[in-house]
């Protein structure tokens, strides 16, 4: 009896390797209904019922900390790298305003989620959304050249792009093949296949294509005066072009691809956000449109992104990215 103790306190003790391996084992078994099951389900109801039932997800989301990232490398490195990225920006904050961010970072995730499972289900023509100002909008709809818009990983980023598709905008996306690597569940694979085909019915021929695959159909849209969307808060890691902006207080080195693209094509650049604003309700703002020839107009657009993010920081999906952005004096 006194062995059968011990033997299941060993199992059990929280540091063990074998704990971590049934805790992981179990938390993929989880993500794989919910992500296969339970998300897709949710979206199929009516839209207030959905939404109500997103709010126990995301809480579950906020108190377990289990997104999909960490579950694919079987550690909690986005739980630390979050909490370090806000103490980062807050250095004055206490330890429980940081993991308030850390929590409202999570639920931010869910809901975007949720929103991947109602573009895959055709049900965004339900939801209500503005875009503004209105010169932002005739910018992204009459042009005589291409468009750069760069977004972060906040709120309801990809949402964004649908509502500027379905305002009349030929939009493209750069999106990325890290979301088929195998070790990310395959349940969270086909929700963004899902999710990323879902979204090419609204973009008006525009379509959404890895960058891994090569750069050349990104520079043909943009010589076409078609507008692209990239993601603007990746870091630099000292691989292909890299690119300088103050950014949420500091010079820091930025992935340039999206940059270069803008220049060498003659391209204007700008940037946008997308706000939730409560139940089945959007708000879309974008910055000023600049000549990406301009030195001032990387700053610009990245100033607006700061801003927007330092309004709603727990909003910023892609916090834990922070640390890796390498400061330039």
């Amino acid at each position: 009896m006194l062995h059968n103790i011990i033997f299941i306190r060993v199992i059990f003790k929280m540091n063990s390797p074998l704990y971590r391996m049934l805790f992981w084992k179990i938390a993929g078994v989880i993500q794989t209904v919910d992500f296969a099951i339970l998300l897709p389900l949710i979206a199929r109801f009516p839209i207030k019922a959905g939404y109500f039932l997103l709010i126990i997800r995301a809480w579950l989301n906020s108190a377990f900390r289990c997104d999909w990232r960490s579950v694919a490398l079987k550690t909690r490195h986005i739980e630390r790298r979050s909490r370090l990225a806000y103490s980062l920006m807050f250095p004055e904050l206490t330890e429980t305003l940081l993991m308030d961010l850390v929590k409202k970072r999570y639920r931010s995730e869910a809901r975007e989620e949720f929103e991947g499972c109602l573009i895959a289900a055709r049900r965004v023509n339900q939801l209500d959304y503005q875009i503004y100002p209105d010169a932002f909008m005739q910018r992204c709809l009459n042009r005589n050249e291409g468009l750069v818009l760069l977004t972060p990983h906040f709120d309801s980023f990809l949402l964004g792009v649908v509502f500027l598709g379905l305002a009349g905008v030929k939009i493209n996306v750069m999106t990325s093949s890290i979301t088929h690597h195998s070790k990310v569940n395959s349940a969270v694979s086909r929700y963004f296949f899902r999710k990323y085909r879902g979204m090419e019915r609204f973009l008006n021929g525009g379509l959404m294509l890895d960058r891994e695959n090569g750069l050349r159909p990104f520079y043909k849209m943009l010589e076409r005066g078609e507008c692209l969307v990239v993601l603007a808060d990746l870091p630099y890691l000292g691989k292909g072009t890299m690119t300088s902006a103050t950014f949420l207080g500091l010079r820091r080195e930025f992935a340039g691809g999206a940059v270069r693209m803008a220049q060498k094509t003659g391209s204007e650049l700008g940037g946008y956000v997308c706000r939730f604003e409560g139940t089945g309700s959007y708000s879309v703002r974008g910055s000023h449109i600049f000549k990406s020839a301009n030195s001032f107009s990387i700053d610009q657009v990245y100033e607006f992104l700061s801003n927007e993010i330092m309004r709603s920081p727990g909003h910023w999906v892609a916090s834990d990215l922070l640390p890796d952005f390498s400061q330039v004096d």
